[in-house]
């Protein structure tokens, strides 16, 4: 995982997040249990993030309270999204880069040759997303700046190169 008490923070193709495809997600008041069609691959109480969720209230960030076992994960269900329909087979759930409000500065992307670049905040809205097509030859570097505030950090996809992000 990446180095977030340096600045910028540096991420690469291993630092992408891991998804999983959402079965239901079923209320239970201040808890939710999600499950998922394979194992998700979490241990502990991270952070995800829930993405192309059907109600769309789903969509967000949430802490893991706990993982029963490889495909469900109990969360805390807060404000709103405790009068929630439960939700049936949609979205999908992405590991958390960083889970709270942060201010970006500069987001360069460097030795990118192939692949895609995809950065979501924790409702899944799209921060920066560039491509890189199949047949680009060469080293590429592309640089995205404007200060602005991302509510959470989501590295969907990086197919190559390393991932620069200044706070």
């Amino acid at each position: 995982m990446a180095n977030l008490t340096a600045n910028p923070w540096s991420f690469t193709s291993t630092d992408a997040a891991s998804t999983a495809a959402i079965t239901s997600i079923v209320s239970n008041g201040a808890s939710a249990l999600l499950t998922t069609t394979s194992a998700h691959g979490l241990t502990g109480t991270p952070y995800i993030s829930v993405q192309g969720a059907s109600p769309s209230g789903w969509n967000g960030g949430y802490r893991v309270e706990a993982v029963p076992s490889t495909t469900t994960l109990l969360l805390r269900n807060q404000g709103f999204r405790m009068a929630l329909a439960n939700a049936g087979a949609a979205g999908n759930i992405y590991t958390v880069a960083y889970p709270f409000i942060i201010e970006v500065t500069q987001m360069i992307w460097d030795g990118a040759t192939t692949g895609s670049l995809s950065i979501t905040d924790l409702s899944g809205a799209v921060v920066w997303a560039p491509a890189i097509v199949a047949t680009y030859t060469g080293s590429g570097f592309l640089s995205y700046m404007k200060a602005f505030p991302i509510n959470g950090l989501v590295l969907n996809t990086l197919g190559s190169g390393t991932l620069q992000i200044s706070v």
